[in-house]
């Protein structure tokens, strides 16, 4: 592993330190409110499924009472006569028996009794409270229940919840059939009463225990609200009456879908699961409960009871907050306390990797300063001597080294020279060859190996020619095509000469490529623009710009200036443009000069 991306023991200690406190508290806090969450979700489980079945039961008892009370009204008339001797008495005496029953009960909307015969002729002899239910309403009302006990005259008749615009509520229609020996065939006489169901929302409005908040807010705050639906899903009563005066259905709700299922299998038991809704585009988590409570054996009513999760458990919210705070305060000492620790502990550890990492970065005067008497503290100890004898190792591998490369470069000047020393007019060409080079080299900006490699292989780029025969080399005259031919092989030569020796080969390219030319016309095998090596490139421009400025037999020597815009005047055809720029920069920096008059003065003073 790197140094840098190395774990330091004192983030591994506090981390430790910080796990061994952290982990058992919050694994302890977490199965306490867990555990708190499951209590409290089965507890409201068990509420709602009372308060559902509690409201059913009151229903059933509710609508049962005025079953039974309907019917025992019906006997009575039946005893009686029926309708034709309650027509028969005085109008006055007929009206109070009949408002007696509405005074005894302010739930009862309207008690009479209706006559009907084959011809559809009614005279209804009836007591209602005109503040609740308008004539038009008694007559529609009163005609349905007539209908409906024509139609099953040998049972009591319960209706669905129905709207009573008058009084902005819900009531429920009880009707029972009067049995008479002598009643003539289409005949049918019944005791009609319609009840409200205000009781109910009195009801649901202290099982919600919710006030007068709206259903949003109820839904919001984490109220339990029970109500009651139709088979349809439609809503009857509930804490918020705005749901029940503009019909609302919640058939879609889970437990409102899952009521109507368990209905149509004719289920009956209460059941409770969790559900989902859609609030103003917010999604609630639910639990929900049912109960049904059957009124008539085909009017069946659902009482539900529902309850927002999240704000119902507002106090598993708090602990867990609460743990998230200890937690984290836990954490705070633990680390603090733990990084001290740590420190004291690791500290003399980090001086040793301290001094180790710049000993491995090549530091070898570096030495590890402990107090330790520990086994750390011998630890450095046998570090610094370790690094001791690496530093004097590394010295004398230094000095053998740099020994080395002056032989080796020595030996490689010494050749160039022998070769250059053919021709008394290339003399230190070589020479002059690798110092443009370099020149060239610096101000492309190219890393200092690569600047070796090039120093190098320009002494070496002619050393091919060793293998042309002197007659050709010091040929004062033009050549001839076959001599050309054979001059023109001196690059592969030198190049198979070097390949032989594997520490030479990174140098071959500049020495088999530096006659290849931008356009693809130069040799020895024609390559263009990208393909030739940059380090031939950069060769070619100083072997032409030195052959421009050196007496020659076939020409006298250029001035820099003179040489270096003839070598322009060929860039992007024989010689890369990036290298004869930085030739023209090495130019004006009055590099080549320095050159040309450093190895004037050499050759005056006798030394090239």
């Amino acid at each position: 592993m790197r140094p840098g991306k190395s774990t330091k023991i004192l983030y591994t200690f506090v981390a430790v330190i910080l796990a061994l406190s952290i982990l058992p508290l919050a694994a302890v806090s977490w199965k306490l409110i867990s555990t708190g969450r499951e209590s409290m979700r089965l507890s409201e489980r068990a509420e709602q499924l009372r308060s559902v079945v509690l409201v059913a039961n009151e229903l059933r008892t509710y609508i049962g009472g005025y079953r039974h009370q309907v019917a025992g009204i019906a006997r009575a008339f039946e005893a009686t006569g029926g309708a034709e001797t309650l027509l028969k008495q005085d109008e006055s005496a007929r009206n109070r028996r009949l408002a007696q029953f509405l005074d005894d009960d302010a739930n009862l909307i309207l008690l009479g009794i209706a006559p009907q015969s084959g011809r559809d002729d009614t005279e209804l002899v009836a007591q209602w409270n005109p503040g609740k239910i308008a004539a038009e309403e008694v007559s529609r009302t009163v005609g349905e229940a007539l209908a409906a006990v024509a139609a099953r005259p040998d049972r009591t008749y319960v209706s669905k919840p129905r709207y009573i615009p008058s009084s902005n509520e819900f009531a429920i229609v009880v009707a029972h059939p009067l049995q008479k020996r002598d009643a003539a065939p289409g005949r049918h006489e019944a005791v009609v009463a319609v009840t409200s169901l205000e009781p109910i929302f009195n009801l649901v409005n202290v099982t919600s225990a919710s006030g007068n908040l709206d259903h949003e807010t109820l839904l919001r705050n984490g109220s339990r609200v029970v109500f009651l639906v139709d088979q349809q899903g439609r809503v009857l009563a509930h804490p918020d009456r705005a749901l029940v005066y503009t019909p609302t259905d919640i058939s879609d709700w889970g437990i409102v879908s899952k009521w109507q299922e368990t209905i149509s299998m004719n289920l009956s038991a209460p059941l409770a699961e969790p559900f989902e809704i859609s609030l103003q585009g917010q999604r609630l988590s639910m639990l929900g409960s049912c109960a049904t409570a059957l009124i008539a054996p085909d009017v069946p009513l659902g009482v539900i009871a529902v309850i927002n999760e999240e704000a119902a458990y507002s106090p598993v919210t708090t602990m867990i907050w609460q743990a998230v705070v200890m937690t984290l305060a836990t954490a705070l000492i633990a680390a603090l306390v733990g990084f001290l620790m740590a420190y004291w502990i690791t500290s003399p550890i980090g001086a040793v990797a301290s001094g180790a990492r710049a000993i491995a970065e090549g530091d070898f005067s570096r030495r590890i300063a402990t107090r330790s008497r520990s086994e750390i503290g011998q630890l450095a100890e046998d570090f610094n001597v370790m690094a001791e004898h690496i530093q004097r190792y590394i010295n004398d591998l230094r000095f053998a080294v740099n020994e080395n490369r002056e032989l080796f470069l020595g030996t490689v000047k010494a050749l160039a020279e022998a070769i250059d020393g053919k021709d008394p007019y290339t003399r230190g060409h070589s020479e002059r060859v690798k110092m443009y080079s370099v020149l060239m080299a610096e101000h492309m900006g190219l890393s200092q190996e690569e600047i070796e490699d090039i120093r190098v292989a320009a002494l070496l780029h002619d050393v091919g020619k060793i293998g042309i025969e002197d007659r050709i080399l010091k040929k004062p005259a033009a050549l001839t095509e076959e001599e050309y031919a054979v001059m023109k092989t001196h690059p592969e030569k030198g190049a198979k000469i070097m390949a032989e020796i594997p520490q030479m080969k990174k140098y071959v390219p500049g020495m088999y490529y530096h006659h290849e030319c931008m356009d693809g016309r130069g040799y020895p095998i024609g390559l263009k623009g990208d393909q030739i090596p940059l380090m031939a490139r950069i060769i070619s421009v100083a072997d032409t710009f030195d052959a421009m400025t050196t007496n020659r037999p076939y020409q006298r020597a250029m001035p820099t200036e003179v040489a270096v815009q003839k070598i322009w005047s060929f860039a992007g055809t024989r010689y890369d443009p990036n290298v004869v720029a930085a030739l023209e920069s090495a130019l004006k920096a009055g590099k080549l000069d320095e050159v040309i008059q450093g190895y004037q003065v050499a050759l005056a003073a006798g030394k090239a």
